[in-house]
């Protein structure tokens, strides 16, 4: 499945089943640092479709997105949030003005995950703790 795909997939199942009364809507924006935006968030989506989604106690997001959702959430006074879909049907959300500032390191990375790019570059990174995640969707 693409990602295109994937994250129509993604929104339809979010608006039955979380955001039902104020739906996601995508953003058409080629390589924006936004998916999704309702009347109250601006959203990254994730698709960790090789990850269970307690593999790890962190799961990183990149800084150029973290910054790009903080003030584009200041400019839309709108609250910026991350949303990681886990292969085992599990939606986790962090409300980027609730957790702490991640501590910023380098990790090489795709250059460009979406298109199946094997072109490694250091990204600027930080961890969101699961624990400060919360669980929308439980199980599909």
């Amino acid at each position: 499945m693409s990602w295109r795909e994937r994250q129509k997939q993604m929104i339809i199942e979010l608006n039955e089943k979380v955001f039902s009364r104020d739906p996601l809507r995508v953003i058409r924006e080629t390589f924006s640092s936004i998916d999704v935006v309702n009347s109250n968030y601006i959203k990254e989506l994730k698709n960790r479709e090789n990850y269970h989604s307690k593999s790890f106690d962190n799961w990183i997001i990149e800084k150029i997105k973290y910054d790009f959702l903080i003030n584009q959430a200041k400019i839309d006074n709108k609250i910026p949030g991350y949303i990681c879909r886990f292969n085992d049907g599990k939606y986790i959300a962090w409300n980027l003005h609730k957790v702490k500032e991640p501590k910023w390191y380098k990790k090489p990375l795709p250059k460009n995950s979406k298109f199946g790019d094997s072109t490694f570059i250091d990204k600027d990174v930080g961890d969101l703790m699961l624990e400060d995640g919360v669980e929308l969707i439980c199980e599909s």
